[in-house]
């Protein structure tokens, strides 16, 4: 069978996948930066942790910012901490996974080893990103040197990761369309969505409508475009309505926020648990991601898991799972009277969603993919 490695800082989306492929292959390993004490079982086959500096930078970004190294220093010494000792401690495996940011030394020693490198993309390529974000930090009075890792170092790395990369793993055609557009063959990109976790998110038994409520899931940052979803609930002036948003809240979206003057009502609860949120998002009527940037969009596949439909701009990734108006909708980026429309829809027509979701199924495809391309290279090499 297929050899698997993933790496990444923090469990993200990869070690989901690496658990559901380790249950169906025994040849996966994980090189995790977080400690095992902090990763949920079961583990994958093989695990290796490296957690010094991500318990540092972790521990850093508690203090207050005047108190602290910036975050993008305290990130940028992280990842490429993790980075180096993923290299001095490879072992040869058919492929890498490794995330842009995190695999430069990676790929350097997977060559030498003659392992494939597969960059396995969150978002889109970064470039792409600031040019979408750039009118936003300026919107805010920030640049984004201030406000993210991104500089000209960054990219530069980022483009010899590129250029050691064999394959791209993405999880939906929006990432993929954006590589494809920096060059990149359609052929070298897997599509490998993301699930949710089936013991976690679930849907709830009763199907009684009540009162409409919208959830929001993540980090509210400029990214998310929290603004076009408080523009749509302005103009609707729905009092009955509320909205509910588990997560931190950045400060470069708190004047967007005070200044918001809808009638429907805003709660914000703060970061929560995997299963508190999935409570909630059995309790909600509809989750919404406006995003003005998302590769996938972990919370919708949580959210439909919990039978909850979502509404999500046409820039998020996991639109890829929707058909619209049956198990949720799709409207064009910073639209916010698409937005209304679909959340007057949404409230008029109240409806539990089902459908499996579950990480099985994206393990699945990913292996089928690798076995695919061990199996071309070997004839090639013949």
């Amino acid at each position: 069978m297929v050899d698997l490695a993933f790496a990444a800082t923090n469990p993200c989306h990869l070690y989901p996948l690496a658990q559901a492929a380790s249950s169906l292959s025994p040849n996966v390993t994980f090189y995790s930066g977080y400690p095992q004490w902090r990763l949920p079982r079961p583990y994958p086959a093989r695990l290796h942790t490296h957690s010094g500096r991500v318990l540092v930078t972790y521990g850093l970004l508690r203090l207050p910012e005047r108190f602290r190294p910036r975050s993008r220093t305290l990130f940028l010494w992280q990842d490429r901490d993790f980075d180096r000792w993923v290299g001095s401690k490879l072992s040869r495996h058919d492929f890498v996974h490794a995330m842009p940011g995190q695999a430069l030394e990676t790929f350097r020693e997977a060559k030498a080893l003659g392992v494939r490198t597969v960059l396995n993309h969150a978002t889109g390529p970064s470039r792409n990103w600031i040019e979408i974000m750039r009118e936003e930090y300026q919107r805010v009075g920030l640049t984004l040197d201030q406000a993210t890792v991104y500089d000209e170092s960054f990219l530069k790395r980022e483009s010899k990761e590129y250029a050691l990369a064999d394959l791209h793993c993405a999880a939906s055609t929006v990432v993929k369309k954006q590589l494809v557009a920096t060059g990149i063959s359609p052929e070298r990109i897997w599509i490998v969505p993301y699930g949710a976790d089936p013991k976690v998110f679930y849907p709830r038994r009763d199907s009684s409508a009540g009162q409409f409520r919208i959830i929001f899931a993540g980090y509210v940052s400029l990214r998310k475009d929290v603004i076009t979803l408080l523009s749509a609930l302005q103009k609707l002036r729905r009092k009955e309505w509320r909205v509910d948003f588990y997560g931190g809240v950045a400060g470069e979206v708190r004047q967007d926020i005070d200044s918001y003057s809808g009638e429907t009502p805003l709660y914000f609860h703060g970061p929560v648990s995997q299963n508190d949120l999935a409570q909630k998002m059995r309790e909600s009527s509809v989750l919404v991601l406006p995003s003005l940037e998302e590769g996938f969009g972990l919370v919708v596949a949580q959210a439909l898991s919990c039978g909850t439909p979502c509404i999500v701009s046409d820039a998020v990734g996991a639109k890829d799972l929707l058909k619209n108006r049956e198990n949720g909708s799709v409207f064009s980026v910073k639209d916010s009277e698409a937005l209304s429309e679909e959340l007057i829809f949404w409230a008029n027509r109240p409806r539990r969603v089902t459908g499996d979701l579950s990480w099985t199924q994206p393990a699945e495809a990913l292996l089928k993919l690798s076995e695919s391309a061990r199996e071309n290279r070997e004839m090639q090499a013949i």
